[in-house]
């Protein structure tokens, strides 16, 4: 009796919706706030313009729901799960309304319960999460960031190409049954160059999971986190200019930036992809490495792998939990031997800033030899593959001077880099 007045209440409100606009649909919605089922093998449709699942819709769904819709509002307290799925199609696609234009879906979660199904995705246009206002249940919705929240349980399957999620400035959540298939660089989640909004992952223990996002679409710079314990991790990416973290020499980059932080302290692994199309001049695949930011234009750089093109790893990194820390942006920087920075003076006095001979971007290198002499070109301190320590301890403030010889490869050419450098113990800012 139930889903039949349930369905009587679904066709009087389409009648309403033909009645305002019988080709578009246009302020026509469809509204459930009851316990549905659909059995398996059949298939339940909402073509409206708007489709709202009240605080007390309770869904099973072991067959199909296809929504045509522009809009999809979700309750808190709404439920879903089942072995069957929801299909969201392109409202352009409408059999009711075949004058309903072309269009995303927008998605409000209101950082609801998960959703414990599969969603198929197939709006070439989008799925857009977005805040969508109540249409009339009073409910307290969140707001800000978790505004149109969407939370997963089950699996989003990202079917079509063209068919992306776009994150607008909101979270995507997958818990730790959530996950995604079907990715691709046509088929991804969009950060839209934003620094609000994440895709968001819950780790039930150490199994690595591929945030499949970019900028927009086609830009596609997925990050893969593996974490040594349960947790929570969020990533999304942006370009130089909205990351707003300064780097020296920009040609020897990538121009792009994740933001990747835990809401508890992990130690995970990455890889970070990216598209060869952004790289500097100076930038190359093979002598790069993932780089965190410190501050200035100060970044650390750490060697790991690039087993392909765009392609490069870091282990073993503490994640950040403040998603404006310094230390919770990551990007990848190349250097030759003609970018090192080799400081002209060093202050080992410490303060904690500046007190040993850094040499930055020398960890890149296969291999290198640094041998300093004082002005009467005497040994002081040498080095086989120097790691940045020397910090003149038992020497005097004054004038040094350095030979220094770089490799990329442990069978390549040797480069040679002579200079001074002035040690000052009593400095002062």
């Amino acid at each position: 009796m139930r889903k039949l007045v349930h369905r009587i209440f679904t066709l009087l409100l389409l009648l309403i919706g033909l009645k305002l606009s019988a080709q578009t649909g246009t302020g026509s919605m469809t509204v459930d706030n009851a316990a549905v089922n659909i059995a398996v093998g059949t298939t339940e449709q909402r073509f409206s313009e708007g489709t709202y699942f009240g605080p007390n819709s309770n869904w099973t769904i072991d067959g199909t729901l296809e929504i045509y819709s522009k809009n999809i509002w979700i309750a808190p307290g709404a439920t879903f799960s089942g072995t069957g799925k929801i299909v969201i199609l392109n409202p352009g696609s409408n059999p009711f309304y075949p004058g309903m234009s072309s269009s995303s879906t927008k998605i409000d979660g209101n950082n609801g319960g998960f959703i414990n199904l599969i969603i198929e995705h197939r709006n070439n246009s989008n799925l857009m999460l977005a805040d969508v206002s109540d249409p009339g249940f009073g409910t307290t919705n969140p707001s800000g960031l978790n505004s149109a929240t969407l939370n997963i349980g089950g699996t989003i399957d990202m079917a079509v190409n063209q068919a992306d999620i776009v994150l607008n400035g909101h979270n995507l959540v997958f818990g730790t049954t959530g996950k995604i298939i079907n990715y691709s660089k046509d088929r991804m989640v969009v950060t839209s160059n934003s620094t609000s909004g994440h895709m968001v992952k819950d780790y039930a223990g150490s199994d690595g999971f591929v945030f499949p996002i970019g900028i927009d679409e086609g830009d596609y710079t997925p990050a893969t986190l593996t974490p040594s314990a349960s947790g929570r991790i969020y990533a999304s990416v942006q370009n130089y200019l909205m990351a707003g973290k300064s780097i020296q020499k920009e040609e020897t980059g990538m121009d792009r930036v994740w933001n990747i932080y835990s809401a508890t302290p992990l130690t995970a692994n990455m890889i970070l992809q990216h598209n060869s199309a952004t790289n500097g001049n100076l930038f190359k695949d093979s002598n790069a490495a993932i780089a965190r930011y410190i501050n200035g234009n100060k970044w650390d750089l750490l060697k790991g792998t690039n087993p392909s093109q765009g392609v490069h790893t870091r282990n073993n990194i503490v994640l950040s939990t403040d998603i404006n820390a310094n230390g919770a942006y990551f990007t990848k920087l190349s250097v030759s031997g003609r970018d090192l920075f080799i400081p002209t003076l060093f202050t080992p006095n410490g303060d904690g800033d500046n007190d040993v001979f850094e040499i930055r971007g020398l960890e890149l290198f296969a291999e290198n030899t640094l041998v300093i002499t004082n002005r009467w070109g005497n040994e002081v301190y040498k080095s086989n593959n120097y790691t940045n320590n020397w910090n003149g301890d038992g020497l005097n403030e004054g004038t040094y001077y350095y030979l220094l010889k770089v490799r990329e490869t442990n069978n390549g050419e040797w480069f040679t880099y002579a200079g001074w450098t002035t040690l000052i113990r009593a400095f002062k800012k």
